[in-house]
């Protein structure tokens, strides 16, 4: 399963290459961004789109031939480090709807 993780990974930056990576990343800062006021959390709501804009600058900046540096040797780790990896992006999303439960519940 990790390693269909990381082909998938690989799929998307064939067919959206570097510069669709930071597209994305701008379209979750800004969401981030305009969520902040509704969460339980909007101080880490803005740290955290802040966090992504840079992502989005940094990824620019690094480059395909860098990136796919780091995903030939993220698909060399170990299935469990892969699998903690993942688990701590749904614990993150898990933290991310929870903050924004109260909108949610308002609407």
């Amino acid at each position: 399963m990790p390693l269909k993780l990381a082909a998938l990974v690989q799929r998307f930056l064939d067919k959206f290459e570097v510069g669709g990576a930071a597209v994305i990343r701008l379209f979750l800062a800004v969401v981030l961004w305009r969520c902040a006021p509704v969460s339980h959390t909007p101080v880490a709501f803005k740290v955290l789109a802040v966090i992504m804009l840079v992502a989005a600058i940094v990824l620019l900046i690094v480059g395909r031939a860098r990136l796919q540096k780091l995903i030939d040797w993220v698909t060399t780790w170990p299935p469990i480090a892969i699998r903690l990896q993942c688990l701590a992006g749904v614990t993150f999303g898990a933290f991310l709807l929870w903050s924004v439960s109260a909108a949610l519940s308002a609407v």
